[in-house]
């Protein structure tokens, strides 16, 4: 099982929630006699990733970690199932396309074909060539470079960011780091 996002929010923070989440996806797992689950996080907090703490707090093991920050958790039920891992080219933070920006990303978040419009039309508005693709599948996914499956940012072929932001952000990071 993998848990793409586990996320609660503002007021219903702190009350146990997310444990309460995380129980169901283990018992849902359990009962599909799964071999376990994973996780996406970071060696470091950032923005749109769980943080690790909470699931290393309910046994999950980091067993794999990729460029620039990302970790593979697992749970595991099994443990003569063989581990998970990321993609060569997960691990590398590479995307194939080397000119300008490639927004490499998939609907496991329902704001994130938006998003990366507005991101494009940002890269676009500043003369950078751009490259959307859209992922339909986990073998698409698992081919096309970022850890992260819900988004990834290159920039001439070079992982930036996994981060989702408004235009004024992205517009910030660019003059920072590319222009």
């Amino acid at each position: 099982m993998v848990i793409n996002c586990l996320w609660v929010s503002g007021q219903f923070k702190g009350k146990g929630y997310s444990t309460e989440l995380l129980n169901e996806c283990i018992n849902d797992s359990k009962k599909l006699k799964m071999n376990g689950i994973v996780v996406v996080t970071s060696n470091k907090v950032k923005p749109f990733l769980t943080d690790k703490k909470f699931y290393l707090k309910h046994g999950f093991e980091v067993i794999d970690s990729a460029l620039p920050y990302f970790e593979l958790l697992a749970l595991k039920f099994n443990n003569k199932a063989k581990d998970p891992k990321f993609t060569v080219k997960a691990k590398i933070a590479e995307c194939d396309n080397r000119k300008g920006f490639t927004f490499i990303f998939s609907n496991q978040c329902v704001f994130m074909k938006e998003y990366v419009e507005l991101l494009n039309n940002v890269a676009k508005k500043l003369n950078h060539k751009t490259t959307t693709i859209k992922l339909a599948s986990h073998i698409e996914a698992q081919n096309n470079g970022s850890a992260f499956g819900t988004l990834g940012i290159y920039y001439n072929g070079k992982f930036i960011t996994h981060e989702l932001m408004t235009e004024a952000k992205f517009e910030k990071l660019l003059q920072e780091k590319i222009i």
